[in-house]
């Protein structure tokens, strides 16, 4: 496992503090009170990176969206005030959807708790006002999440009504989308629908050309339905339903085929599954995912003979999230975000007999992470990782090591400054350095089926 400073840092969230206070408090512009809530880029593994790579957003939790473009290293935008109600989800439009004429500028929607979802233009004339503002049915209804789908014609936003949204984003003769709310899936859960999310996946693979798109829900109650929303009924569309047991926040596809699933849980436990039969694959860890990790991430940190930056005593507090993304190997594999109290995050590569710790993020961050997304390297060198935290932070980690000095932000405010490690269910431990060795006729988590 190897430990990495910051690539660089933004401020996304400035502190108001009068110079002459910030003079008695050190590190004052990180403390503005402010939360990054969610991040989105054009180069997250389930977007085609062709369209505007460098560009990351960031939802505050003062309701407004800041733009960072990891070319220069600054925040270049704002949109201030972006809702009324706090904002749950970001998320890009794929490069080839051209609903309002012009594909190369990036499109944006966003999912509020002021019941509305909204699609801004980055690169309009009037970037802060909405290019669609797309409005819930029912009184005080919340948009806890959302999901674009059918080259971005389709967006599923789930609410705190414990249903799941479809708005129409279809263009037609050169005319704008209507963003009209088309039905929704009312039988699928019972309580919050806390994420939703789009796959286009093979339609078997004996026919890897042949694509069908299918619809993941996950939900308080537990549960997770996967739909197929092409069909003309919500009944109809019910491909299967996984029960996790554990109300959920954060799940996703993953595989060659895309024909896993993993879900976290509040509880901040993790379990897989091939969704397609609702059978489960393995309960990650059990209820002692956390000190499974911290354990593994010890282990390799005290076998390290480096010479780096690494410490012990390195303690697993929380999980931020999965990707199925190229991060580390040649090929794509899952990858979990875990991190502590004190700012640092780790990065493992989850398989299906082991969890191996990659990368110890350290000095990025001064509070938790709340969620990070993949960015295009600007010097050819491959992914980086950006993460946002509770410390209005948005930090850059070259996973090779390299970094450059860090940024204050946008440059507008007078105070600126310039994933061996332990297996899952108790086998052996291996090493990081010895990830490459391969693991002939053992099941991976990308081909466990």
């Amino acid at each position: 496992m190897k430990t990495i400073a910051p690539y660089r840092t933004a401020v996304a969230s400035f502190s108001s503090l009068t110079p002459a206070k910030a003079q008695q408090q050190q590190g004052f512009e990180y403390d503005s009170g402010e939360y990054i809530l969610s991040l989105a880029s054009p180069s997250s593994p389930s977007h085609d990176t062709s369209c505007a790579s460098s560009c990351v957003a960031a939802a505050l939790s003062n309701q407004s969206i800041v733009l960072y473009d990891t070319n220069v290293g600054q925040v270049t935008q704002r949109i201030e005030n972006a809702h009324s109600g706090p904002i749950s989800e970001i998320d890009f439009f794929p490069s080839e959807y051209t609903g309002f004429g012009n594909q190369q500028s990036p499109l944006l929607i966003s999912a509020s708790h002021d019941s509305t979802v909204k699609v801004w233009d980055v690169r309009s004339s009037t970037p802060n006002q909405p290019a669609i503002t797309m409005k819930l049915a029912l009184p005080n209804e919340q948009a806890l999440s959302v999901s674009l789908g059918y080259g971005g014609t389709l967006a599923a936003v789930g609410t705190n009504k414990a249903r799941v949204s479809f708005f129409d984003l279809r263009y037609a003769n050169g005319n704008n989308p209507s963003g009209a709310l088309m039905g929704s899936y009312v039988d699928a859960h019972t309580e919050e629908v806390t994420q939703v999310s789009f796959q286009t996946l093979p339609q078997s693979p004996s026919q890897p050309s042949e694509l069908k798109t299918v619809l993941a829900t996950a939900s308080e109650d537990g549960l997770i339905a996967i739909h197929d929303p092409s069909r003309p009924s919500e009944d109809d569309a019910l491909l299967s339903v996984l029960n996790i047991g554990a109300p959920l926040r954060n799940v996703g596809f993953f595989g060659p085929c895309y024909e896993g699933i993993y879900a976290l849980t509040g509880s901040e436990t993790m379990s897989v599954h091939h969704w397609d039969s609702a059978q489960k694959v393995s309960d990650v860890g059990g209820g002692g995912l956390r000190g499974l990790l911290s354990n593994a991430v010890d282990t390799v940190v005290s076998g390290d003979n480096s010479g780096g930056m690494s410490d012990a005593g390195n303690a697993i507090d929380y999980l931020v999230g999965c990707t199925w993304a190229q991060a580390s190997t040649a090929s794509p594999a899952l990858h979990l975000l875990a991190g502590n109290s004190n700012g640092d995050g780790y990065l493992f590569r989850m398989d299906a007999d082991q969890i191996t710790p990659l990368m110890h993020l350290k000095g990025g961050h001064r509070g938790c992470i709340r969620d990070f997304c993949w960015v295009d390297g600007n010097d050819g060198g491959g992914k980086r990782l950006v993460t946002g935290g509770e410390d209005a932070r948005l930090c850059e980690w070259d996973l090779s090591g390299n970094q450059v000095a860090s940024s204050g932000g946008s440059g507008k405010n007078p105070r600126s400054h310039g994933r061996g490690g332990g297996q899952m269910s108790g086998r052996t431990v291996k090493s990081a350095s010895d990830s490459s060795g391969g693991h002939k006729g053992k099941k991976k988590f990308g081909t466990p089926y």
